[in-house]
């Protein structure tokens, strides 16, 4: 039957090419889509949780007063990260303080987006990818800043200068003090470019905080362990803060609903387009091959033998066409995961809640190749059944008939 199969293939060697050279397309096509979408999805899963944590606390009217930048919405977190410290290793969290101020540097000023943070945030903020001058903050000295390139250009900024930030306190004095530039930093094509950081101990100061923070962020070394701890911090503490995972928080909860709905929707499209391609060609031979099959019947070969003959010859097609798609595919996705995809300025301005880097990493691993080669070739034999069975319902004579 495979034999018979591979000649009725070659009988028509041109359709045979074009259908399986629209399996490739179709194939390749959705392997690089899902490189890239799951590539996209980890980097937005990754820029979010370094602006808010796996896991973020704070005051429960944090979320009202945090677009005005009220700094009196805070919590005292000394006690609160002792006690969750203790709750499971892995668990780690850092305090920040978020606030707005002008910066002051000569006869010019600016606006700016503050961060008051702690020593752990180095690495969790990524600055070793996106400082370009100077260096980070020393936590051991105080009045130090590190400055936005954007901050930079429009001050004139240079490492040594000193600038003013004028603020207003939580208790809404005004409050001003001089800090040392000794970095500069660009993070790519994100309004965080017009921010600056201090020390968590200069901003309490500056803020008039005491021992408090705007937000206490839990980082978790295990991604398993996010709802297990979610759920102790919300039993234990719900009531005296607000807590929330990273996908709960702005435009985070819209990525992490939209991107997987977007990936299954490429996805069934491009399997349509598949089996779309092999229908035509099998609807096509099926009705050539109407007397054929008549005399298959009459000689005494049964329907399921006939059905399973045309099936062998569409899961052929598809079976290269996904193997061949599956392997150029694989290929682009490959060498994308390694170089990166860089968007250059597209992603400007896309928001100031997450900081989205320029340059795009396809994710590539052998699930998305299985998947793409297992949906290309079931498209393929469901095509071939759905474009056979209506021939094969009729009787001998009928097929026999040429009309």
């Amino acid at each position: 039957m495979l034999k018979m199969a591979l000649r009725n293939i070659f009988r028509n060697k041109k359709r045979s090419f074009l259908t399986t050279l629209i399996v490739i397309i179709g194939i390749a096509g959705m392997t690089v889509g899902q490189g890239w979408l799951i590539g996209a999805e980890s980097m937005f899963t990754e820029e979010g949780k370094r602006i808010t944590g796996d896991i973020r606390i704070t005051a429960k009217d944090f979320e009202i007063k945090e677009k005005s930048l009220d700094v009196s919405s805070n919590i005292e977190y000394i006690t609160l990260s002792k006690k969750i410290n203790n709750f499971s290793d892995g668990i780690s969290g850092v305090a920040r303080i978020k606030f707005g101020a002008a910066m002051f540097y000569g006869d010019e000023d600016e606006k700016g987006l503050g961060f008051g943070i702690e020593e752990g945030d180095y690495s969790i903020v990524g600055f070793d990818y996106f400082m370009y001058e100077g260096r980070f903050l020393d936590f051991n000295s105080q009045n130090e800043i590190l400055v936005g390139e954007k901050l930079k250009r429009k001050l004139n900024l240079k490492l040594g200068d000193e600038v003013t930030l004028l603020t207003a306190t939580q208790n809404g004095s005004i409050s001003a003090f001089n800090y040392t530039v000794v970095g500069f930093y660009k993070m790519d094509n994100s309004r965080l470019n017009r921010s600056f950081y201090i020390t968590l101990s200069d901003a309490q100061y500056l803020l008039d905080l005491g021992e408090n923070c705007t937000e206490y962020l839990i980082f978790l070394d295990k991604p398993d362990l996010s709802d297990k701890t979610l759920q102790f911090l919300k039993d234990n503490y719900g009531d005296a803060f607000l807590i929330k995972s990273w996908d709960e928080i702005g435009i985070n909860k819209y990525i992490s609903a939209v991107i997987p709905i977007v990936r299954n929707i490429f996805v069934s499209i491009l399997a349509i387009l598949c089996a779309v391609g092999i229908s035509n060609t099998m609807i096509m031979v099926v009705f050539e091959r109407r007397k054929e099959i008549g005399i298959l019947k009459s000689l005494g070969m049964e329907t399921p033998e006939i059905r399973t003959l045309f099936c062998i010859e569409g899961g052929l097609i598809g079976l290269i066409g996904s193997f061949f798609g599956m392997l150029i595919g694989g290929g682009i996705v490959y060498y994308y995961s390694i170089i990166g995809v860089n968007l250059g300025s597209a992603l400007e301005n896309i928001s100031d809640e997450i900081n989205v880097k320029s340059i795009i990493y396809m994710s590539f691993s052998l699930k998305i190749l299985l998947r793409s080669f297992t949906v290309g070739f079931t498209a393929a034999i469901l095509s071939t059944l759905l474009s056979v069975n209506p021939e094969l319902k009729k009787s001998a004579v009928e097929n026999l008939r040429n009309e």
